[in-house]
């Protein structure tokens, strides 16, 4: 059977969603989870859930998928996380390369599952991860399902994927818009949700093009019409998103899918025909929506009815038109039945009002004059955002009550002996008896039936007998508070036992740093006599011919494959091959800068005959993702230096120790720590090169959405526009068609010129200028004086909030 994975935000959410039918729950703890402003459990009340769903037969998997700083990973997981795993927390949700080392050296016997926070696109990935020990995936979830089919067949791993709920703009793990617009990172669990913004699109000329929409929505997910698809591609676990979401909504969407996934099992999984009711999907639009469903990305690669841009939250189901009459007043004409409580809003937000009493279909809905405000249209819908009546009857079967679980038993009474019960729960049987013998009675003998309605009253407890057998001799007398007592007794130590076969009790080796052994070493790495050396990036021709236009003091160049790229996955590789020729004949390295993500068609684009001849002719690679990495791996090194870009995010020495494990020669230190925390980093993991991106507008989305097509159709050929924010502030957009990927860029370049003695304390060996929407002439004009800084510390770009800003490099993520 297909697991159901049902989120949980709380301790009552993880309640609603056993009840309602999940085989397994994920939800995150007091710290390091991707949902830190969720009504997250302490670890009493977690204990409970792992407690609570090992009752009832189910699987917790808590979410550790965030990034870890070094201090945080070496002085405080193994606390937080070993009364867990003593417990027999059944697996662990992780984003951090380094969680994954730290996991498998202390906490062996404990699942390790990688996180859609990884950017898993691929087979390639999977391998790596698969020799560290993972044991089950969830890949991006822009993959398609043959994607995704083809990463089960030939690696074997469990792969869990996402069928319903809220589907991020960017490919996750690859997301810094809300890092560096409002300093709440993704990465540790806080997203302020930017991409839910209104934004207005503007052409390179900052024209606008179009009204200010929500560009950036996506609509959210639901797969009921594709669930025998999905099962039958192999898909261990099918999830659900909502961790922020209320309880009712959990237990509303899992008990749809469980309803579907049992009528698929009992279809033998291949149904000649497939139905899904629309009262189902009715209700599943009253619990959230935006702007109806979409089935995401299993079927296709992107487009504009994937989008929610007219409302970025829940849009609710038509309830009410409002019109005007001939003879004055309004008629308010109820679509659908109304229930005291329901809430009715516009769209332009220019009515929300609470329903007070019944309403029919077809009935009038009685308004208060002054709140209609048509602005002179002649009628408008309202939409019913929250239906009282359906989050009454999920919190009255989910929420409010327990699912029971069956027992049988066996009780028996005999005189001048204890009484005896057997309880059984499965395959798992106790036994206990009472202190109390049974005597003859001397009036009004317990007889069989009066000992089972006592011994049946289960109350709160989670138990309710599905059979019991009582044997009760004839003519004795047993009192009804030892039966209590029996039954409290054989409860206690069925659940004793049910729950001790989770229990892990191994010693486990643990030796925490010392706080002393975490200060920064100022001396971590001897400083290079000449300074560190200078490289630099381009997306196009003009930006490179700038370059190899003045070569001096640059060590070399990454070239991006956007240089040659003729259309949607098309590439002029002799004109590739001019570009890296001409950089080399003027004494620059040459290394390709592979795409931002890396999709199998990427990996076609790449093995391609003309390309496979021109690859050993590059001096490495910079790769962004760990596919990128396992697919270089099986090339070979070819003497070839292999740059791991920041969005590999080692923000700890373990994580560092396994990018250098894999192969990794030079790393790019993390955007998102700030001075100390990198000087900390460095410390910890002095092995291997290391980079440091000084100047150069940062990646805040990759996506593979493109708000070209979205908004006017796809052209096939690359171009920079803007979204224009509230704000106004200007964010370049390109569109990568060469990859079929968007990239949005901040809209003001890092510029950490004016931080020349933290990065000689730094000591990176290598500081890279990274060029993205500049022209040719502003290119050779910032690279001319970015030199000059190079060599005598010239201060380049005005203070923070006018040309340019330090990201992070001072404040850093909380």
């Amino acid at each position: 059977m297909v697991e159901l994975l049902a989120p949980a935000g709380s301790y009552e959410s993880l309640r609603a969603a056993v009840n309602a039918g999940a085989d397994a729950v994920y939800i995150g703890g007091s710290r390091f989870g991707a949902r830190a402003y969720a009504d997250n459990p302490d670890e009493d009340a977690l204990l409970d859930g792992i407690r609570y769903c090992h009752l009832h037969g189910k699987k917790l998997y808590m979410t550790v998928n965030t990034l870890l700083k070094e201090e945080e990973l070496e002085q405080e997981l193994y606390s937080y996380l070993l009364p867990y795993y003593q417990a027999g927390l059944d697996g662990v949700i992780v984003q951090d390369f380094g969680v994954v080392q730290y996991f498998m050296e202390r906490f062996p016997q404990l699942p390790v599952h990688a996180s859609t926070q990884m950017t898993i696109t691929g087979c390639d990935s999977v391998r790596i991860l698969q020799r560290h020990g993972v044991t089950r995936v969830v890949p991006a979830r822009e993959l398609s399902l043959n994607e995704v089919r083809q990463i089960i067949e030939e690696t074997g791993i469990e792969v869990e994927t996402f069928v319903h709920g809220a589907l991020c703009y960017c490919y996750s793990g690859q997301c810094l818009f809300s890092s560096m617009i409002g300093g709440r990172s993704g990465n540790r669990g806080r997203c302020a949700q930017p991409c839910r913004l209104p934004f207005r699109r503007e052409d390179g000329e900052r024209k606008a093009l179009g009204s200010q929409s929500y560009l950036l929505s996506t609509k959210d997910l639901c797969t009921l019409e594709l669930l025998p698809e999905i099962v039958g591609a192999g898909i261990a676990s099918l999830k659900i998103e909502g961790r922020m979401k209320r309880p009712e909504y959990t237990a509303g969407v899992v008990s749809i899918y469980r309803k579907y996934l049992d009528r698929l099992e009992q279809m033998g999984g291949k149904p000649k025909r497939w139905k899904v009711e629309p009262e189902d999907l009715r209700t599943l639009m009253d619990l959230y929506n935006r702007g109806g469903f979409t089935d995401g990305y299993y079927h296709q690669y992107n487009g504009p009815e994937m989008m929610s841009m007219e409302r970025p939250n829940h849009f609710g189901t038509e309830a009410v038109r409002l019109s005007e009459q001939k003879k004055g007043g309004w008629r308010a004409e109820a679509l659908e039945a109304l229930h005291p409580g329901d809430v009715l809003e516009s769209h332009d937000a220019s009515l929300e009002l609470t329903v007070k009493d019944e309403v029919k279909t077809g009935g009038n809905l009685a308004l208060p004059k002054k709140s209609i405000r048509l602005n002179g249209r002649k009628a408008m819908v309202l939409y019913r955002t929250k239906s009282e009546q359906l989050l009454r009857s999920l919190r009255e079967a989910y929420v409010e009550q327990d699912q029971k679980i069956k027992i049988n038993g066996a009780l028996k009474i005999s005189a001048w002996e204890p009484a005896i019960l057997e309880l059984y729960c499965g395959a798992v049987r106790v036994e206990v008896r009472s202190e109390e013998i049974a005597q003859p009675a001397e009036s009004r003998p317990m007889d069989a039936a009066a000992a089972r309605k006592q011994m049946e009253k289960t109350g709160n407890t989670l138990y309710a007998f599905e059979q019991l057998t009582v044997s009760v001799e004839d003519g004795l007398f047993f009192p009804l508070r030892a039966l209590n007592e029996l039954r409290r007794q054989g409860i206690e130590a069925l659940t004793e036992k049910l729950l001790g076969r989770y229990a892990r009790n191994e010693h486990l080796q643990h030796e925490e740093l010392d706080r002393a052994e975490l200060r920064v070493d100022k001396e971590h790495a001897s400083h290079r006599s000449d300074g560190p050396q200078l490289t630099v990036s381009v997306l196009t021709t003009d930006q490179l011919e700038a370059v190899v236009q003045q070569p001096e003091k640059i060590a070399g160049v990454y070239v991006d494959l956007l240089v040659a790229g003729t259309g949607r996955y098309q590439i002029d590789v002799g004109t590739l091959r001019a570009l890296v020729k001409k950089t080399k004949e003027v004494g620059l390295f040459c290394w390709l800068n592979f795409p931002p993500v890396f999709r199998e068609r990427d990996r076609r684009l790449l093995e391609q005959a003309a390309m496979q001849e021109l690859l050993p002719e590059f001096d490495g690679f910079l790769l962004h993702t760990l596919d990128e990495l396992g697919y270089v791996q099986l090339r070979g090194r070819d003497g070839q230096i292999w740059i791991g870009d920041d969005t590999f995010y080692a923000y700890n020495g373990k994580a560092s120790e396994f990018l250098i494990q894999e192969g990794i020669g030079r790393r790019t230190l993390p955007a998102e720590l700030n001075f100390k925390e990198l000087l900390q980093l460095c410390s910890a993991q002095p092995n291997g090169e290391t980079e440091l991106v000084v100047y150069g507008r940062q990646a805040l989305m990759h996506s593979a959405q493109c708000v070209t097509k979205n908004t006017s159709g796809c052209t096939q050929m690359p171009e920079c526009s803007y979204l224009k924010d509230r704000k106004r502030a200007e964010f370049p957009v390109v569109n990568r068609c060469v990859t079929c990927c968007n990239t949005i860029y901040n809209s003001v370049p890092l510029d950490l010129t004016g931080c020349r003695k933290e990065i000689e304390a730094l000591s990176p060996d290598v500081v890279r200028v990274a060029f993205t929407v500049e022209s040719g002439a502003e290119t050779a004009e910032i690279l001319k004086r970015l030199k000059q800084w190079h060599t005598d510390g010239q201060a380049f770009f005005a203070p923070d909030g006018q040309d340019g800003t330090r990201g992070h490099f001072r404040r850093g993520v909380e």
